[in-house]
């Protein structure tokens, strides 16, 4: 009687554990089963990764471009690209840069979430950009209480939109072979 007590005591302390998914480094390299999920978009070649640990989600993006790369999340469109809920990763100088931001007008560049009256939720990011390739990591809440940033709801349906561009320069507009978008994408 006391050894099935003790195997049933095992079997859930080994389930709580299965169920606990630990953190990802943040390192600007992705290694095998280091996120939960993971989606290809066949269309722009977008590796995207992620984990939900707590309050905080871990992203991990890879993509082929020669320039700029980034995302941003839509809640819904109501006027086109305006209220996303932008981020673009870059090389400065050799560095890597990662840029929170919003989409305030319907259609040019966004602006940092600080010149709008937010900040910058990203917790932590890292990448690299090795021949074409983007290798991008970085954590943010799911509510940042930011209103610059979109409430991630896992589960929750939204646009994510995908950008790349030709060169570094995130003065450089992204061309229109250069952006995709999936609708009814969730984490």
């Amino acid at each position: 009687m006391n050894l099935m007590r003790v195997l049933m005591a095992m079997a859930l302390i080994g389930s709580t554990f299965a169920l606990a998914q630990r953190a990802p480094t943040i390192d600007g390299r992705i290694s095998a089963g280091e996120y939960a999920q993971t989606r290809k978009h066949e269309r722009s070649g977008l590796t995207i990764s992620w984990s939900i640990v707590g309050d905080t989600i871990f992203i991990a993006l890879q993509i082929e471009s020669p320039g700029w790369m980034g995302i941003a999340m839509l809640a819904e469109r109501e006027d086109r690209k305006r209220g996303a809920d932008t981020y673009i990763f870059t090389m400065d100088g050799g560095r890597f840069t990662a840029l929170d931001m919003i989409q305030v007008r319907r259609t040019d560049d966004p602006e940092l979430d600080t010149a709008e009256g937010g900040r910058n939720s990203i917790l932590q990011s890292a990448g690299t950009h090795a021949g074409q390739t983007w290798t991008v990591e970085f954590s943010r809440k799911l509510k940042t209480g930011d209103a610059t940033d979109m409430e991630i709801v896992p589960g929750q349906r939204f646009i994510l939109m995908i950008a790349i561009a030709s060169k570094m320069d995130i003065k450089e507009e992204h061309r229109r072979g250069e952006r995709w978008q999936i609708e009814n994408f969730n984490f």
